[in-house]
């Protein structure tokens, strides 16, 4: 091989190698830098819906499953009337009377209100009733509610001489299709009729808890609707023995959450009440929190008991996942306690008190948990004996908030982590501004009278969404 050979050799090996470094360079860099992309980015457009009219809806009278003789046991009837009061900002509310279950006159009504252009008018109605026929003795009241996909019941019970009967209001044009997740202190109860109810456009239906199980010392119903939204309650009366024991209303209550406030605890003649805690059918007289777990991780649960002037107490519990413990409370002074829930998992809670009367006559009240305020709200104080207006600040700073009652307003300073009490009457027509994130409760405490319901502001009235072609 000459010498010219090996040079031109040399030089085509050395111009190989150069390429192939020049290729690994450019795939090297096609792994590191980005590579250009087509693409075409929808159009989307923030629309705001038109604000709907707004609507509340009063459940009506108190209900029996039997007529005034005791026959049709399957078959609910009314048992006298709710009085029934509205308000609104705007002064323009109109009420239509839906069908009462089974045909029966209970009442049922829905209020409406109109919004003007951008103008979504503050609106509020609650009813109550003061009863004594039969085996239906007792003060029950509640707040009338905006329709809704899902309401959590805190209370009731299907022992012996309990009747807790759940009562779905549909004030659509379109039926709705309800399905109960029923819970007690053994677990989540299953059987057939628990899913698919139908409740009718514009009427009102009524299901006996007992229909699904008998013996339930501790329930808790999570009503959902599909199809037409609606307004949900549960009605619990007790007799024992031959005795009427009290009636009320369990309003819905606050969604599950890791921290749950329930204002609005009446406890009342608490002497009487240890003495009537002897009798074994009087057990259910004992003042409880009621926590459910519904989801599927134990909760270990620390309960506060308060009251305006500060008194109080302290104490952890653990509530196992899918089960409802109720909690005995003893030794509660007489007035109106807030009870404070956290735990490291969601849970829901309510509260059961009682009374009795100088004279003997039995009560019982439901306290359901408060969802945070938000907004102006506009509350109802229906007619009833000793109301109050429950204001609880969970916050560690003191909140300032704006109670106008009747055109009168005032401003109410509630310290961190305390609740603060405000006399109102029976009528009254209740502004709470300034309030977000407190909770809120009114209640009734009279001679053999006692009640209590949630204060919860009015729903988004609409809410903007992004819409794509």
């Amino acid at each position: 091989m000459t010498e010219r050979r090996i040079i031109a050799r040399t030089r085509r090996v050395g111009l190989g190698a150069a390429g192939l470094a020049v290729a690994a360079v450019v795939v090297g860099a096609a792994g590191v830098l980005p590579l250009p992309t087509l693409q075409t980015a929808p159009a989307g457009q923030l629309v705001a819906p038109v604000a709907v009219d707004q609507q509340r809806v009063c459940a009506g009278g108190l209900l029996q499953l039997s007529d005034d003789e005791g026959q049709q046991a399957t078959t609910a009837s009314s048992v006298g009337r709710a009085q029934v009061a509205s308000a609104s900002s705007s002064g323009d509310d109109d009420s239509t009377a839906l069908a009462g279950a089974d045909g029966s006159d209970s009442d049922p009504v829905l209020w409406t209100t109109p919004v003007e252009g951008d103008d979504v008018p503050l609106v509020a109605a609650a009813q109550s009733q003061s009863v004594s026929e039969g085996e239906l003795v007792g003060f029950a009241a509640a707040p009338c509610t905006e329709p809704t996909s899902s309401t959590w019941l805190v209370g009731g019970s299907t022992e012996t001489g309990r009747v807790s009967l759940v009562v779905l209001v549909n004030p659509t044009d379109v039926n709705a299709t309800v399905d109960l997740g029923i819970a007690a202190e053994n677990g989540r109860v299953q059987g057939p009729g628990i899913d698919g109810i139908v409740v009718a456009p514009r009427s009102q239906k009524v299901v006996p808890l007992s229909g699904f199980a008998t013996g339930l010392v501790s329930p808790v119903v999570h009503v959902q609707s599909r199809g037409g939204r609606i307004v949900s309650s549960m009605q619990q009366s007790v007799v024992r023995t031959l005795d009427p024991g009290g009636v009320d209303i369990v309003s819905g209550a606050a969604s599950p959450a890791r921290q749950v406030v329930v204002p609005g605890i009446v406890v009342r003649d608490s002497a009487a009440l240890e003495g009537a805690l002897t009798e074994p059918s009087s057990a259910d007289l004992q003042s409880v929190v009621r926590v459910y777990v519904p989801g599927d991780e134990a909760a270990q649960v620390s309960i506060t008991l308060a009251t305006a002037d500060g008194t109080g107490a302290t104490f952890q519990t653990r509530v196992e996942a899918g089960r409802v413990t109720d909690v005995p409370v003893d030794g509660l002074a007489d007035g109106t306690w807030t009870a404070t829930l956290v735990s490291q998992v969601p849970v829901v809670a309510g509260a059961r008190t009682s009374t009795i009367s100088p004279e003997g006559a039995v009560d019982l009240a439901w306290a359901a948990a408060a969802p945070a305020l938000r907004g102006e709200t506009l509350v109802q104080v229906p007619q009833g004996e000793g109301p109050t207006l429950s204001i609880a600040n969970t916050g560690t700073e003191a909140a300032t908030a704006v109670v106008e009652i009747d055109d009168a307003e005032q401003q109410v300073t509630v310290p961190a982590d305390s609740t603060v009490d405000v006399a109102v009457s029976g009528g009254d027509v209740l502004t709470l501004r300034d309030a977000d994130g407190l909770r809120a409760a009114v209640s009734w405490s009279a001679a053999g009278a006692v009640a209590s319901w949630p204060v919860t502001s009015a729903f988004p009235a609409s809410t903007p969404v992004v819409v794509y072609p």
